[in-house]
């Protein structure tokens, strides 16, 4: 069989890409996957994170190379070897990194990944469960909930503080 496109590995970039890729029927796609299916229990509860972190059969269970400021330690680099990747053993967590990093990076001429860049790209694959905004998507094919739980430090804040820390998780 021909391909127009081979992705190697069926976590969250290449499970984006391949959708992206077959929105249009032209393009005939081949998506390879190293790991198991990521439909068991390990994967759908949550706190079953340490089971599917610590088998190596959901997980690559790579390590750093020794840390020097850590007396040489190396550490722990859990990676996803399932489809999903990392996506599927990450414990309901959504991070996609702070701004300023993005703005480092195009400070060192990387101008392609600033955020005012990468935003839109963000934007486009989430659907934010307190509806779109300046940081957040309202139509991309991944749902990102803001937890239900009140943080408990907000109790202690001022209304302003408050308001600080609620524009700041929308981020």
């Amino acid at each position: 069989m021909n391909y127009d496109y081979i992705i190697i590995g069926a976590g969250s970039a290449g499970c984006v890409l391949a959708n992206r890729l077959t929105e249009n029927s032209q393009n005939n796609v081949a998506l390879f996957e190293a790991g198991k299916p990521s439909n068991i229990w390990k994967v759908k509860m949550p706190l079953a994170i340490l089971y599917t972190m610590h088998d190596p059969k959901y997980n690559w269970k790579y390590y750093s190379e020794p840390e020097p400021h850590l007396h040489n330690r190396r550490l722990f680099c859990p990676r996803g070897k399932m489809i999903g990747g990392c996506s599927a053993h990450n414990g309901m967590v959504f991070v996609r990194g702070n701004p300023n990093d993005y703005q480092r990076w195009a400070s060192f001429g990387l101008t392609d990944w600033s955020y005012e860049k990468v935003l839109p790209y963000f934007k486009k694959i989430e659907t934010w469960s307190e509806g779109e905004n300046e940081f957040r998507g309202g139509s991309g094919p991944l749902p990102v909930n803001q937890s239900k739980i009140k943080i408990l430090y907000l109790k202690h804040l001022s209304t302003q503080q408050e308001k600080l820390v609620t524009k700041l998780i929308q981020i």
